[in-house]
């Protein structure tokens, strides 16, 4: 069974790769405006957050791997309307309404199920252990799937979604044996799920959960979070066509693959070694500055030097905004705080994507690409109000344990 995960989850992997690089190149390359492109992105992020609760709800109280079955269709199909009608502005969207569905299925669920099949073979196994190899399947087949997405592109542009569709296909047999081979899970969930209270108990924890969220959202570290994500928003909307123009690009961008690949296993390691204060204000400058240099110098070698110094900045100061959220609440709210930071996120990114695609077709798309960077400011400011809350929270705790004494 872990060999099948195991393949389903590379097959996947592989398939966002020939596409995940090139996909805006291609938009272009098909004759959307930046604005299309721009509004095509707000309907696949509102579609992948408004669809991330239900599609949970399935794989948790219903089928597994036949809900990822329903995702892999939804994905399937938008490849399939991308292939076929790659410049007709309706089809795009309903295109990205489709896998946003998809996305959402995926998110979570395909790790899920490797662990859970992994450890059915060998109890023994640790999560990291096991997220550690799968970093390394889906890294290596990512990889792999954008060789073969800059191979396609080279020949035509919308081939690029010829590629994900093969791979997205043959990532059905390993998940139809998996399949096969597990137990449905419907009724063990069923007896789960059994009411154990009276309607005043579901009443009590709705409002619970209500009295959480207002709590959140006076919380500074989602605004953090929140306001960090959407400073880097332009740049990471507009890379690809700041690198890759056209056909020829092509291999610049799967550079950028590379090198974000690359970026993530960096910032993790500089968060190990160098846990300072002043990281994350250092980090935002060379953010910044990375940005500008993305937008505006004139080789290209100079702009991939300078989107790997972004990318590695930008993951880096995600870990510390996500960890400090991590640190400041309870297990008992811990999911919810982080769909509260989504919903917030898509509401913020559905009015500033837009905006961000008419400066890019009014203006430039290098201006365009650093709509957004001013509000990363305020991520340093509401950060150092967050250190001091904690080092005050610390305190007063030191304090209550000497009085107990």
């Amino acid at each position: 069974m872990s060999t099948l995960a195991r393949l389903y989850n590379a097959f996947i992997a592989m398939g966002c790769g020939c596409f995940s690089v090139y996909y805006m190149v291609a938009y272009r390359d098909a004759g959307l405006t930046i604005l299309m492109i721009a509004l095509v992105n707000v309907v696949f992020d509102v579609s992948t957050t408004l669809a991330e609760l239900p599609t949970s709800v399935l794989f948790d109280r219903w089928s597994r791997e036949k809900t990822l079955m329903v995702g892999a269709a939804f994905r399937l199909s938008r490849f399939l309307m991308l292939l076929v009608w790659p410049a007709s502005f309706p089809v795009v969207c309903a295109a990205n309404l489709a896998t946003g569905v998809g996305a959402a299925v995926e998110s979570g669920a395909t790790s899920a199920l490797y662990i859970e099949c992994s450890r059915e073979r060998d109890p023994s196994l640790t999560t990291r252990t096991l997220m550690s190899q799968l970093y390394l399947i889906t890294g290596a087949s990512t990889i792999a799937g954008g060789l073969a997405g800059a191979l396609l592109f080279l020949v035509a542009p919308n081939l690029i979604w010829l590629g994900a569709f093969i791979c997205y296909t043959a990532a059905l047999p390993p998940l139809v044996l998996l399949l096969a081979g597990r137990h449905d899970g419907r009724k063990d969930h069923a007896e789960e799920t059994t009411p154990d209270g009276p309607a005043e108990s579901s009443l009590e924890g709705r409002r619970g959960i209500l009295a959480s969220v207002s709590k959140l959202f006076r919380r500074p570290e989602v605004w953090h979070l929140v306001l960090f994500n959407l400073g880097t928003l332009s740049v990471l909307l507009f890379w690809q066509l700041l690198l890759g123009v056209r056909q020829s690009g092509v291999w610049w961008l799967f550079a950028g693959l590379l090198l974000t690949n690359a970026a993530q296993i960096i910032a993790s390691r500089i968060g190990v070694l160098r846990p300072r204060a002043t990281d994350e204000a250092i980090a935002v400058v060379v953010i910044v500055a990375s940005a500008a240099g993305l937008a505006f110098l004139p080789s290209r070698p100079a702009q991939i030097a300078a989107f790997f110094l972004f990318s590695c900045a930008q993951m880096f100061v995600i870990a510390i905004a996500s960890a400090q959220l991590h640190d400041a609440i309870s297990d008992a709210v811990r999911s919810t705080a982080f769909s509260v930071v989504s919903l917030v996120l898509m509401a913020f990114t559905a009015v500033l994507t837009p905006v961000c695609g008419w400066i890019g077709d009014a203006v430039s798309v290098p201006w365009a690409s650093l709509t957004t960077v001013p509000l990363l400011v305020m991520a340093p400011v509401l950060g150092f109000f967050t250190r001091r809350r904690h080092a005050r929270t610390a305190a007063a705790g030191q304090r209550m344990a000497r009085t107990r004494q």
